[in-house]
C-alpha cells in the first residue's frame, strides 16, 4: 500500500511544531470506512498517537466536542486539530473496543462509570437552534426522533411486527420535549467504548449533537444486549446530575432507543442481532397499546 505524501508531511509537520515526539507510522490505517481514516503512529514499536483524517464538518465538529469536555477523564485530549479542518491528533487510547462481550465489563459497573467521568460534565449548548447531529442537524428533537424511527422502521422491517413500530411511534409525542440542549458525544455504541481488564477507559469515534443528556445515558444503555434491565437502568440514572425524566419517561425513552438500536444492528447484519431481538421481548410488554 502506497501511502499519500502528505500523510508523511502532516508527521513531519507535527513533529515540527513539537507536537508528537519522533514516531514511525503503520503501513495501513487501524480503521477506514466511508473516508474517515484513523493512523497509529508508533514509538518504540508501541502506539502512541491516533492521526484521524475525516472530511472537514466532521473534524471541526469533533474538535467542537473535546474542546467543551477537557476534563473529562474518558475522552482523549486533542493534542492538535488541524486549521484547516483535515485532520486532529489525539494520544493512543490502549484498550479494546467493546463490541464483543469478551472485551468488556459489567454494565452495571461501566455505565455508572459513565455517567460520572463523562455525561456529568455535560453543559448546556443553547447557541443556534438546531437539533441532531451537527453535520445533519435538524430543526428540533422531534424531528430528529422521527428520523431515528424511520430508519428503524426500514431495518426492522420483516424482522419485527408492524404493530411493534407503530407502538414504538405513540411515543414520539410525549418524547417531543427535549428538556434542554447539550453538545453530546452522541456516538454511543459499543464499539466506541474503549475497555482494559473489563475497564472502561475511553470513550472514542464521537458523532457531534444537540440534545438532551438522556439520549446519550439511553444510547450507552441500548449500546450493548446484556443487562437491558431495568434495575441497571434506573440504577445508573439515579448518578446522573442532569436529572429531567420521572421512570415513566425513562422507559419510553428506552423503548424508542432500543427499537432504533436493533435496527441499526439489522442494518450492520451485527451478531448480537439476536440477543437483542430476546431482549426485546421484556420490552415491548411495556409499549403502549395501538
Amino acid at each position: 500500500m502506497i501511502l499519500a505524501p502528505r500523510i508523511y508531511a502532516t508527521i513531519q509537520h507535527l513533529f515540527m511544531k513539537g507536537i508528537i515526539e519522533t514516531v514511525e507510522l503503520r503501513e495501513k490505517p487501524e480503521s477506514e470506512e466511508e473516508g474517515k481514516r484513523t493512523y497509529l503512529l508508533t514509538a518504540d514499536g508501541k502506539p502512541k498517537y491516533a492521526l484521524r483524517m475525516d472530511a472537514p464538518e466532521n473534524i471541526a465538529m469533533a474538535e467542537q466536542l473535546y474542546k467543551a469536555y477537557p476534563d473529562s477523564p474518558l475522552l482523549p485530549k486533542l493534542l492538535y486539530a488541524d486549521p484547516v479542518k483535515g485532520y486532529l491528533v489525539q494520544p493512543y487510547v490502549d484498550g479494546t473496543a467493546g463490541g464483543e462481550a469478551a472485551d468488556r465489563g459489567s454494565k452495571k459497573v461501566w455505565l455508572p462509570q459513565l455517567v460520572d467521568e463523562l455525561l456529568n460534565r455535560y453543559e448546556a449548548d443553547e447557541a443556534g437552534g438546531k437539533w441532531g447531529r451537527l453535520t445533519e442537524p435538524c430543526s428540533s428533537w422531534s424531528e430528529f426522533n422521527e428520523r431515528e424511527l424511520s430508519k428503524a422502521r426500514e431495518n426492522l422491517n420483516g424482522l419485527q411486527p408492524a404493530e411493534d413500530c407503530e407502538r414504538v411511534a405513540l411515543l414520539l409525542e410525549p418524547l417531543a420535549e427535549a428538556g434542554g440542549k447539550y453538545l453530546l458525544h452522541g456516538g454511543m455504541d459499543a464499539r466506541s467504548l474503549v475497555f482494559r481488564k473489563a475497564e472502561l477507559v475511553g470513550v472514542l469515534e464521537p458523532k457531534p449533537t444537540a440534545g438532551p443528556v438522556l439520549y446519550d445515558f439511553v444510547q450507552a444503555f441500548c449500546s450493548t444486549p446484556d443487562d437491558l434491565s431495568l434495575e441497571v437502568l434506573f440504577g445508573a440514572y439515579s448518578g446522573l446530575g442532569i436529572q429531567t425524566a420521572d421512570q415513566e419517561r425513562l422507559v419510553q425513552e428506552a423503548l424508542l432507543r432500543l427499537y432504533c438500536r436493533m435496527g441499526v444492528c439489522a442494518a450492520e447484519n451485527g451478531s448480537e442481532l439476536p440477543e437483542y431481538l430476546a431482549a426485546w421481548q421484556f420490552w415491548r410488554m411495556l409499549l403502549p397499546e395501538a
